[in-house]
């Protein structure tokens, strides 16, 4: 099992049509979002524009939170709107325009990942998946399998689980959670 902490500090900031991305993780490693060929990525990206158009392109599916700020947008035609530390699933070919500034994490999964968790929540949990990520929303500790990590608001957790191990974990603070 390999664990990796990732700070929000480690990650540089790049460019996108409505503000600025901050690449936590792709996968596999040394792939380029650019390239639209990858297995999962996971980001956080300030929304400074209004209004400002998500990037659409095939064979994605997303999950989005809002962590500073609320998320009024228009979906395929639709004005949708999600509060702060809502989770928003979408396709990554649906139209969407936002009419909201802020801060979000975005989870990006290709197709053929299927059957996955994404949530906000701080119950204890038990899994055997291949990866799990844990997205911190504030300061906060992680233990997995008896071993506590301390994460700072913002900070992820990304293990690789390719022995199918068994993970124990609880949280002491609300967090971003996925597993596929």
């Amino acid at each position: 099992m390999n664990i990796e902490i990732i700070r929000k500090e480690q990650v540089i900031p790049a460019l996108w049509t409505g503000g600025q991305t901050h690449e936590y993780a792709i996968y596999p490693k040394g792939a380029a979002y650019a390239d639209r060929y990858f297995e999962f990525r996971i980001s956080s990206a300030t929304i400074e524009s209004v209004p400002s158009e998500f990037t659409r392109f095939d064979g994605y599916h997303r999950y989005l939170v809002m962590l500073e700020g609320d998320l009024n947008l228009v979906l395929n035609d639709k004005k949708e709107y999600y509060a702060n530390n809502t989770l928003f699933a979408f396709n990554s070919t649906d139209r969407i325009t936002s009419y909201s500034e802020g801060k979000d994490f975005n989870l990006m999964l290709h197709n053929s990942i299927t059957e996955e968790v994404v949530m906000v929540s701080d119950a204890s949990f038990s899994i055997k998946q291949r990866v799990l990520c844990i997205f911190a929303i504030e300061r906060s500790e992680i233990t997995l399998n008896k071993e506590v990590f301390t994460l700072d608001k913002y900070d992820c957790l990304l293990v690789d689980n390719k022995e199918a191990e068994v993970m124990e974990v609880q949280l002491s603070q609300e967090a971003i959670i996925a597993y596929w």
